[in-house]
């Protein structure tokens, strides 16, 4: 039937989902990070592949850290601020490190490009030299037959 996998487990439904990245952007758990999760603790590419259970128990979960955090917080801890800030902080690395990979990139492009250019002008420069010495060996051979 579509809609199950061979345990005969429904897929999670979109109100898990939501529910799940709601959860989860409250307690200032990026999606990466969330992503990881999956992959780590359920073997699955995305949050969509989960099963019906697999997504409940991940609500479970996600609700246990908002209840922990929150007792935190009436404890004067903070910890959810600090988590969000975090999360902020992770989310600014990750688009430098793409900044960063794009900028790579483009100087290793210009450095390949310069290579070339200057691997074309020596290859040029090496037919010169096999012309002259053809020509050299060329007048010395006739200079030899006169």
């Amino acid at each position: 039937m579509a809609g199950y996998n061979e345990k005969g487990n429904g897929k999670a439904t979109a109100k898990q989902i939501r529910a799940v990245f709601a959860i989860a952007r409250e307690q200032g758990i990026s999606k990466e990070r969330l992503e990881k999760h999956i992959k780590k603790k359920y073997g699955k590419e995305s949050i969509s592949d989960l099963t019906l259970q697999e997504a409940s128990e991940l609500i479970d979960c996600l609700r246990q850290i908002e209840q922990y955090n929150e007792a935190k917080d009436k404890n004067g801890d903070g910890i959810k601020e600090i988590r969000k800030w975090l999360t902020r902080i992770e989310e600014r690395l990750m688009i430098l490190e793409t900044r960063y990979e794009k900028v790579l990139d483009r100087l290793i492009g210009e450095i390949e490009l310069k290579q070339g250019v200057r691997l074309a002008e020596l290859e040029r420069e090496v037919r010169a030299i096999r012309q002259m010495l053809k020509e050299y060996f060329k007048e010395e051979e006739e200079h030899e037959q006169k």
